[in-house]
């Protein structure tokens, strides 16, 4: 390379807001009308990659060491890939009496219809199955799912306060 020559960077797509966006917008897909806040959001971020740990289908990847730490990642990456994905409205952001709410956007459905590698056609199934598992517990039930099958989240994200920085 010449000194003269431009630097040219590899671009990552893996843990970005690009990837965070695509899973929220799958998870959003799936549980279409309902609204999400950003904290449960992060948790379903979470499982739709370790549905094994909650005794619904394969795990998509490896069991993380250390949950917590993978949890302060994620929640800035999930909050960006919002964002990012809220750039072209296919999520769209509410602010509610709870907090900040998101749902999947008007052209959503049509824009996941067109994910068809295998392991997003993984995703979309494993978010289908949260859907009807996980997604209509209460805040309670969902804290208590995850002390009981992964204790080393922190407490911290139990809740869906809603808030979005």
């Amino acid at each position: 390379m010449q000194a003269s020559e431009p630097v040219r960077r590899k671009r990552r797509v893996f843990n970005t807001a690009f990837e965070s966006g695509v899973r929220s917008l799958i998870l959003l897909t799936a549980c279409y009308p309902q609204r999400l806040g950003l904290r449960r959001l992060v948790i379903l971020d979470h499982l739709v990659v370790h549905t094994g740990d909650i005794d619904g289908p394969a795990s998509l990847h490896p069991a993380e060491h250390s949950r917590a730490a993978e949890m302060l990642v994620r929640e800035r990456l999930v909050d960006s890939g919002l964002a990012l994905m809220g750039m072209r409205d296919l999520i769209r952001r509410h602010a509610t009496s709870e907090g900040f709410r998101f749902d999947a956007g008007d052209e959503a459905g049509t824009f996941v219809d067109l994910l068809h590698s295998a392991y997003l056609v993984g995703l979309k199934t494993r978010a289908q199955w949260l859907s009807a598992h996980v997604v209509p517990m209460t805040d309670q039930e969902l804290a208590q799912l995850v002390r009981d099958r992964l204790d080393s989240w922190a407490p911290e994200f139990l809740a869906d306060n809603g808030t979005s920085k």
